[in-house]
């Protein structure tokens, strides 16, 4: 089992199953949301995703996908848009222990900050 939650706490989450992608995003949209120059996710099953402790806001971005974050500190927490609808991409680093997921694979790289490495 993976399990994670915000950095305050309030919300909690956990996934019944393995990730399928972990990935380094380097889209701005990504960049822009979590602050950082990229976001490394792990991508689940919807139906292995499961919040435990309350509930986080959600928004719907100007490309149509759907975040989540915590109400209280604000952290980024998961991805969901259209294309995808069985899946569900968590923030790596909202896991209880991301060292265990480290990214595979670059997305977006054509959108790469210049001083930002590849995974590759």
């Amino acid at each position: 089992m993976i399990t994670g939650g915000c950095y305050c706490g309030e919300v909690r989450f956990r996934v019944n199953g393995e990730p399928h992608t972990r990935a380094n995003c380097h889209c701005d949209n990504c960049r822009r949301a979590a602050g950082a120059q990229a976001v490394a996710w792990i991508t689940v099953k919807k139906t292995d995703f499961q919040f435990e402790v309350d509930e986080p806001r959600k928004y719907k971005t100007d490309t149509g996908a759907f975040r989540t974050f915590c109400p209280s500190c604000r952290t980024s927490l998961t991805y969901e848009i259209d294309a995808r609808p069985d899946d569900i991409d968590i923030t790596t680093g909202s896991l209880d222990n991301p060292e265990d997921f480290g990214p595979t694979k670059d997305v977006f790289a054509d959108e790469k900050l210049s001083w930002v490495p590849l995974v590759r």
